[in-house]
């Protein structure tokens, strides 16, 4: 998978309001791995949470469409993290 097939996956099921909620989140994700309190297997768990939160708040509605962008969110900043990891450090 490179990068044109990540943003043809995001732009078929993300609303396009929504697609800046990964970006936030992968940010997100960046601080909270460097924050020493902070385990790795709560990170993916925060970033849903948050990512619902800030979805609702981007389609401005709290309904079943707009949690699962949510959730959607947070799978695609997990994986372009986990896409990125595993290309540059080649483990």
């Amino acid at each position: 998978m490179n990068n044109t097939d990540l943003l043809a996956l995001a732009q078929q099921y993300m609303a396009d309001k929504a697609l800046i909620v990964v970006v936030v989140l992968l940010v997100l994700g960046y601080f909270l791995k460097r924050t020493p309190r902070v385990q790795d297997w709560m990170i993916p768990w925060v970033l849903c949470v948050i990512g619902i939160i800030l979805a609702c708040g981007v389609l401005q509605s709290f309904t079943v469409e707009s949690v699962v962008q949510g959730i959607l969110a947070a799978a695609i900043a997990s994986l372009t993290h986990q896409l990125w990891k595993q290309t540059i450090d080649k483990r």
